[in-house]
């Protein structure tokens, strides 16, 4: 059945660029999971703190607008044992690195960081 010509079609998610929100959630996905002492993250039991789009889920990071044009980010992330405040730090810096490398500097809001489970060296997160 075809679409009425008021109604566009969309097209698939595969060839649609992705939004600044997906963008940043992706980037700090990625960056956290590249900190040593960063085993993983945690999508929270229901599955619930997660960024989606279209067919793309990023499990562990959240990502909200704001009121002023930028998006707040929120990463659950799973450790090992390791200083957790300098973690956290480190994180923050390597994000806010890609965030400028990628031209969304200016996009990235606060970032919270919460260490949802802290696992000993050898154990599966």
């Amino acid at each position: 059945m075809s679409r009425p010509p008021s109604e566009p079609a969309r097209p698939p998610a595969a060839s649609r660029p992705l939004s600044a929100r997906v963008q940043l959630a992706r980037l700090a996905l990625e960056s956290a999971l590249t900190v040593d002492g960063v085993v993983g993250s945690d999508p929270g039991p229901h599955g619930m703190r997660v960024t989606v789009d279209g067919g793309e889920r990023l499990p562990g990071v959240t990502s909200m607008a704001r009121a002023d044009g930028t998006y707040g980010l929120a990463l659950h992330l799973v450790t090992r044992v390791v200083p957790l405040h300098p973690l956290a730090d480190r994180v923050r810096s390597r994000v806010a690195r890609a965030a400028s490398r990628a031209g969304l500097a200016e996009r990235l809001g606060p970032l919270d960081i919460t260490i949802e489970d802290v696992v000993e060296e050898g154990e599966v997160g």
